[in-house]
């Protein structure tokens, strides 16, 4: 029995068909697709990676600067709330804090990981529906299984990852999860009937806009807040470490503390920006399937179509490449 073409393979053979050769080599873009996914999931864990390490040995400094302060999460320090405070130890030795202090709790094991993986992994499944409606745009008839069931089991395993599954379905952020993990379930399910695809992401596509507004809006608020003030924080720690210990250490353990207290002032310069970059991916994955959703439901020439389809490829692939710079520096 003869094996159904891919998606990829009948994208391409629509361009073929209709005499657009080259188009049919670019849209080898739609390989991109995958590629720059896994490449993307990658960069995001590896910078992840690092950002916990990074805090981990700014906390093991900050405890080791001081001996009232013990290796413990969350931390509490004591900080100054006036500018002639008098002389204290880092941490308290009471439940309150010394006269003309404050007390601050640090959690050791705050990390974005909570925050940004499970977003790029959905961004990511998104990739897969972006390619399977380009698919559809191009080649109408196309089986596009292939994709849609990529996609239902990627949304699947964020909704169900920690940090996410707790997420009250009563609340619109829970519902709008809720809504996409079914909506991708039921695409997979009918995804070799182009017709019943079609139909399905024109009367409950806007559910991938809803998740992708809301997903860039708690990337951008973090970013604005907690993306710069925990390594702020940790920063301003090493250099306390650096100023009480600078006697005591030889030339190459003060070159090595000053390292880190550079690295770590270098990662809240650019945590905003690295956030921001992930905000831009998912917007502009919004508009790529956005723009491919009004593509099925118009009434557009073949051209029209597969101008339509490699543009969105591209814009996708684009959105995840840009994700992989969260590993990079800036």
């Amino acid at each position: 029995m003869r094996r159904p073409a891919t998606p990829i393979a009948a994208l391409a053979a629509a361009l073929l068909l209709t005499g657009c050769a080259t188009n049919a080599v670019r849209i080898q873009a739609a390989t991109d697709v995958t590629a720059r996914g896994r490449e993307a999931t990658a960069a995001t864990a590896a910078y992840l990676d690092s950002v916990e390490q990074r805090r981990r040995d700014a906390a093991a400094a900050l405890v080791a600067s001081d001996p009232s302060c013990l290796p413990a999460s969350p931390l509490r320090i004591q900080v100054p709330t006036i500018a002639a405070a008098p002389p204290a130890s880092l941490c308290p030795e009471r439940d309150t804090p010394a006269p003309g202090y404050t007390l601050l709790s640090i959690d050791v094991g705050t990390s974005p990981r909570a925050l940004l993986e499970p977003r790029v992994a959905l961004l990511a499944a998104v990739g897969d529906y972006v390619e399977a409606l380009a698919t559809i745009v191009a080649a109408p008839q196309a089986d596009v299984s292939t994709e849609l069931t990529a996609f239902a089991e990627r949304v699947g395993r964020v909704v169900a990852a920690a940090g996410v599954a707790d997420v009250d379905p009563a609340t619109p952020r829970g519902q709008g999860l809720v809504a996409l993990a079914t909506f991708a379930a039921e695409l997979a399910r009918e995804a070799r009937t182009a017709g019943q695809v079609r139909a399905l992401v024109e009367e409950r596509g806007a559910t991938v806009d809803r998740v992708l507004g809301e997903l860039r809006g708690e990337v951008e608020g973090w970013g604005r807040t907690a993306a710069r003030s925990a390594d702020d924080l940790y920063g301003n720690a090493l250099f306390r470490t650096y100023l009480r210990h600078r006697a005591d250490l030889t030339a190459e353990q003060r070159e090595q503390l000053a390292a880190r207290v550079f690295a770590a002032r270098e990662a809240s310069r650019t945590g905003p920006a690295r956030a921001a970059a992930v905000a831009d991916a998912l917007a502009l994955a919004s508009t790529a399937q956005a723009d491919l959703r009004a593509a099925l439901s118009g009434r557009l020439t073949p051209a029209q179509r597969r101008t339509a389809a490699k543009l969105n490829l591209d814009r996708i692939a684009r959105a995840l490449a840009l994700v992989a710079t969260v590993a990079r520096p800036l």
